[in-house]
């Protein structure tokens, strides 16, 4: 094995890194931890391991001792079921297994490490797919951006799912820029709000999801935000103006990334999309552009290839292939959606974050989930679910959300069917269930 960079971790450090409940631990710790893990993977000729915790104590010890050893790294998800686990680690021939334990397995040898992290997708649809990078591609933006003044010694609430590729890097930038990774006793709003107010949070990266659901329990002068991140979905109008109302002194901004791209661009604006102009030109070492609908991305922080599929998303002249369709509206690109989420309304496709962004803006909503709902003459009619705000009057509202709908949308995208609901349920990965 050949040594490679890790996360600048330097023995005797008492500066925090993590911080869940009373427990703090300090980036010498995690210096400490991980010299151990080095250590362990010598003694056991270690080629590849899989971490799997949500602890950042845990997830930063294997990357920085993977890094630094030359290892390659799956990074797996807790909530995947254990059978799934083993498989990959089988076929993947993992020889350590990272975690609140930690332990070698009997594992052929496979191909030479190459010092690469294995990032997983969400697998809600299935299997998750496994996708190559390098730790120095995750870190590449990081490093370019961490000298900013507002990427300094923050405070990040750590609201993904750990081990996504959101999650890490909300991790890698709080380590390479002298933050502090907060993470919440209680994974709900309410949990994260006072995770939030305790710790004095001053960054907070987040789904669009979410920020509906904390500021549903957030009082915002309690908390002193200096950066505001939304990803993972696309970020709709109405969203990014009640959240910069919430905290007018913040900086909110939201971007494009993915396991499969990196990330691939943030928008600080203050509008819905992106600017029509950054398409076919060459940005910061990122170009996009737009091919039969699709959103593509050539970047050199996109995955080397999925490790675990035949078919693969990388198209013969460089470029990144995606599911997200786009349309350009003016001087700005919308995303509209994965292909896969299209409600075929006899024959009309219905986007779902279209008719929630209408939804979303009307008065007295505070969340909405639309969705195909099956019909045996049309194919599929529209189905939405609304939250209302405390206090809303539902059958007055209700009226007024309908007539906005067929106000602002053609006949086949307003929904047909209609529900107010308590809540709504989001996955781990904070995204809409």
């Amino acid at each position: 094995m050949s040594g490679h960079a890790g996360l600048e971790f330097q023995d005797g450090d008492s500066a925090p890194i993590a911080a869940r409940g009373a427990v703090i631990h300090t980036r010498g710790d995690v210096k400490g931890l991980s010299d151990a893990l080095i250590a362990a993977f010598a003694a056991n000729g270690v080629r590849r391991a899989m971490v799997r915790s949500d602890d950042p104590v845990h997830i930063l010890r294997a990357v920085d001792a993977a890094g630094r050893a030359g290892v390659d790294l799956f990074i797996a998800h807790t909530n995947l079921p254990e059978a799934q686990v083993a498989e990959i680690a089988e076929t993947q021939a993992v020889h350590y297994l990272i975690g609140e334990t930690d332990a070698p397995r009997a594992a052929p040898e496979g191909e030479p490490s190459g010092g690469r992290i294995f990032m997983m997708t969400s697998g809600t649809t299935g299997k998750p797919k496994i996708a190559a990078h390098t730790l120095d591609s995750l870190l590449a933006r990081v490093r370019a951006g961490r000298d900013a003044q507002a990427m300094k010694d923050g405070k990040w609430l750590l609201t993904y799912q750990p081990t996504s590729f959101a999650g890490v890097q909300v991790q890698l930038t709080a380590a390479l820029t002298g933050g502090l990774i907060v993470s919440p006793e209680q994974r709900n709003p309410g949990g994260f709000h006072e995770a939030a107010k305790h710790w004095q949070v001053t960054q907070i990266s987040a789904t669009p999801t979410f920020w509906r659901a904390f500021l549903m329990v957030a009082n915002p002068a309690e908390l002193a935000l200096k950066q505001i991140t939304l990803g993972g979905e696309a970020s709709d109008q109405a969203t990014l103006d009640r959240i910069k109302a919430a905290f007018p002194n913040a900086r909110v901004s939201h971007v494009y990334a993915s396991t499969e791209a990196g990330v691939v661009f943030a928008v600080h604006d203050g509008r819905e999309g992106f600017p029509a102009a950054w398409l076919d030109r060459d940005g910061q070492g990122v170009q996009v552009r737009i091919r039969d609908g699709f959103l593509q991305i050539k970047t050199a922080a996109a995955m080397k290839g999925y490790v675990t599929e035949s078919a693969q998303p990388l198209l013969d002249d460089g470029w990144l292939g995606t599911a997200d369709l786009c349309e350009i509206v003016g001087d700005r690109v919308r995303i509209l959606g994965r292909q896969d989420s299209t409600i075929n309304v006899a024959g009309s496709k219905v986007y779902p974050l279209a008719v929630e962004a209408v939804l979303l803006a009307q008065p007295g909503v505070v969340e909405a989930r639309v969705y195909g709902v099956p019909n045996p003459v049309s194919g599929a009619l529209v189905g939405a679910d609304v939250v209302l705000a405390e206090g809303e009057d539902k059958d007055a509202a209700r009226g007024r959300i309908l007539a906005a709908c067929r106000e602002q949308l053609a006949g086949y995208q307003v929904p047909r069917v209609f529900k107010i609901v308590d809540a709504i349920e989001s996955r781990a990965s904070g995204k809409k269930g």
